[in-house]
């Protein structure tokens, strides 16, 4: 008996409550929204680029050895690897970047500002489709993938243009601009 009025007495303290102040409780609140997709990847679809670069045997023995989680410093536990979304080719195109564990943090020519990575470490980018298929491969030690102005480019430490190379879509392959 002694719990009955007890329940009775919480549930009565909790419908007193659902109208306070003209605040009126209606029923339970509305679904939340899915979470957004990340800001460089605004259709959503993800890759897991550590896999992608594993299974692609064009990808070479230097770059998959990198691929381990990183032992120590500012990323240990991750993997040496950054990834961004872009829509290159009309569709969303997912670009990759590899460099050794001990470059994060490390003083160097230039940096990816994302990573803090100096350029000239870098192992190798590669732009692959949402659906795994390779469109472009840059394995020169000391340059990296990035995207300006919606265009695919790459980046060294040296080189003409202060290292920038840029390359646009044809339909069936990146060519230098």
């Amino acid at each position: 008996m002694r719990r009955t009025v007890l329940a009775a007495v919480a549930l009565l303290s909790l419908t007193a409550c659902s109208d306070v102040d003209g605040v009126r409780v209606a029923g339970p609140a509305p679904p939340a929204a899915a979470a957004p997709a990340p800001a460089n990847n605004p259709r959503g679809p993800t890759v897991d680029a550590v896999a992608l670069l594993r299974a692609d045997p064009t990808v070479s023995a230097r770059t998959k050895a990198a691929l381990r989680p990183c032992p120590y410093g500012p990323s240990a536990g991750s993997y040496p690897v950054s990834t961004a979304y872009h829509e290159l080719t009309g569709e969303v195109d997912v670009v990759v970047n590899v460099y050794p564990c001990g470059a994060v943090g490390a003083p160097g020519t230039g940096s990816s500002g994302a990573t803090g990575v100096p350029v000239s470490a870098y192992l190798g980018g590669y732009v692959y489709t949402i659906g795994g298929k390779q469109l472009f491969r840059l394995e020169n030690s000391g340059a990296m993938l990035t995207v300006l102005d919606g265009q695919l480019a790459t980046m060294s430490a040296t080189g003409p243009n202060n290292g920038v190379a840029r390359y646009r879509w044809t339909g069936a392959g990146f060519s230098p601009e």
